[in-house]
């Protein structure tokens, strides 16, 4: 965990710093970081760029590891315990969801094989492409430059990963919006039809712009062997998923779900 924690920092495409060396005079630029560095990690540690990006992505890792990051306290997880019940539309949703005959949802989005795991992430950590759209906004922005996902890692040189995306958690879905890697979809609603399209004949218009679908980024690779794997949904049973989906909403953000 805490090598993953070192790459964003200086990922070229996430935070961008030069190196590690820069990082860490980041860091000694608080004052109370630089103090609670070296009382936790040694006096000199901020004194050495490779010893002091090795604690700063240990105390990332060591964070991502307590509750505060990962609380389990959604009315979810709650309901897992006994704590509350869900209510009759939820509890449909949640039966659809981990569903083998009625939903393809589990197939990626479901790490765990038990549906009662009390820690389950909701994504298997995969790579999939999805036949997601383009985003007129952003492509307006990079020139119109395709965006291949996996194939655009210049560590990938096999045509079969282009438009592959590394499938999310949905954990707070509901609160986190915009949708897809790229941000095309504004509504989670929307999300939802988009998958039902590929198996519900009805389904050929996008809420949000009332017109058609629009055709994907990157055709080449879509999964349609698990994307055609359900039998279309009707609007009760749409509603229902998008029901269950804000249950995974950590409680802390649970306010954010008003009005939605």
């Amino acid at each position: 965990m805490a090598k993953q924690a070192e790459g964003p920092l200086v990922n070229p495409v996430e935070m961008a710093m030069p190196d590690s060396a820069a990082v860490v005079s980041r860091v000694k630029e608080n004052s109370h970081y630089d103090n609670v560095f070296r009382s936790i990690y040694g006096q000199d540690v901020l004194n050495d760029s490779d010893k002091g990006y090795a604690a700063i992505a240990d105390a990332i890792a060591t964070f991502e590891k307590t509750s505060m990051f990962m609380p389990f306290d959604s009315r979810y997880d709650r309901a897992l315990r006994g704590e509350i019940k869900l209510t009759p539309q939820e509890e449909l949703g949640k039966t659809l969801f981990f569903s083998q005959q009625f939903t393809n949802c589990n197939a990626c989005h479901q790490l765990s094989s038990s549906p009662f795991n009390p820690q389950e992430t909701f994504t298997n950590y995969e790579y999939r492409n999805i036949g997601v759209p383009a985003n007129p906004d952003l492509m307006a922005q990079n020139g119109n430059k395709k965006d291949f996902g996996l194939l655009d890692n210049p560590a990938i040189n096999d045509p079969r990963q282009a438009g592959k995306f590394k499938v999310p958690s949905l954990r707070n879905v509901a609160v986190t919006g915009p949708y897809m890697h790229n941000g095309v979809f504004q509504d989670l609603r929307t999300v939802v039809l988009f998958y039902d399209k590929y198996n519900n004949p009805k389904r050929v218009i996008n809420p949000e712009t009332g017109r058609l679908w629009g055709e994907p980024e990157v055709p080449e690779n879509v999964d349609l062997a698990t994307l055609e794997k359900a039998p279309a949904l009707p609007d009760r049973r749409v509603d229902a998923i998008v029901a269950f989906l804000k249950t995974l909403t950590d409680q802390r953000y649970e306010p954010l779900l008003n009005g939605q």
